[in-house]
């Protein structure tokens, strides 16, 4: 059952009898080459490069640190000006309630 399954994905013929085994070898992968470390001259060194990656990661983590310094200073604004609706609403309502006592004598 297991073999005709495995053929059945595989694609390959089902074989009537359990004995024969179906040749895997077909569909591996060629090993990989291994070169020999005196083949292969050393990596060449560009120092343009290095000053180039670390100008390049001295603008990242400027601009990681402004994109903090940005949340922080928009939360405190968030808050402050949430204070201030909540200041204006409170002296709004205290004042129409002062309006409403004296029209009306409560």
């Amino acid at each position: 059952m297991r073999r005709r399954l495995l053929g059945a994905l595989l694609h390959e013929p089902v074989r009537s009898h359990p004995d024969l085994t179906p040749d895997y070898t077909q569909r591996m992968a060629e090993p990989a080459t291994r070169h020999s470390a005196g083949d292969d001259a050393p990596p060449t060194f560009d120092p343009v490069a290095v000053d180039r990656a670390y100008l390049q990661e001295r603008a990242r983590r400027r601009a990681r640190v402004e994109r903090n310094r940005e949340r922080r200073r928009a939360s405190l604004r968030f808050w402050l000006v949430l204070l201030v609706l909540v200041l204006a609403s409170v002296l709004l309502t205290v004042t129409i309630w002062r309006e409403i006592e004296r029209l009306f004598g409560l």
